[in-house]
């Protein structure tokens, strides 16, 4: 197949996904790779897997990103001075119990 006949193609798909609602990646990563495709320089599976490359890495940068902004939620202010007492394990666990209608056996 042609470059010209590729590019075309190319172009065609990306029409029609933009005809059908559909977005359009945008990544000129991806753009890079369908221009060595065009060229002739790669076939379209390694387009796909490249491609299926970068979504896996988009997401598990999404990932890491929503677990430290969890993590960041549980990082004590250290600006403020402490006021908490220390944790005394067994008047927890009587509170916790308390709070379900259940006392600890003694």
């Amino acid at each position: 197949m042609s470059a010209e006949v590729r590019r075309k193609a190319a172009e065609n798909a990306f029409q029609r996904a933009r005809e059908a609602g559909r977005p359009v990646e945008q990544d000129d990563r991806f753009h890079a790779w369908i221009e060595e495709w065009i060229a002739g320089h790669i076939d379209m599976p390694e387009v796909a897997r490249r491609y299926r490359s970068l979504v896996r890495e988009r997401s598990a940068a999404r990932r890491c990103s929503a677990a430290a902004a969890i993590a960041a939620e549980h990082i004590p202010n250290t600006d403020e001075p402490a006021t908490a007492q220390p944790l005394d394990l067994e008047t927890e666990i009587n509170r916790l119990m308390d709070e379900g209608g259940r006392t600890p056996k003694t």
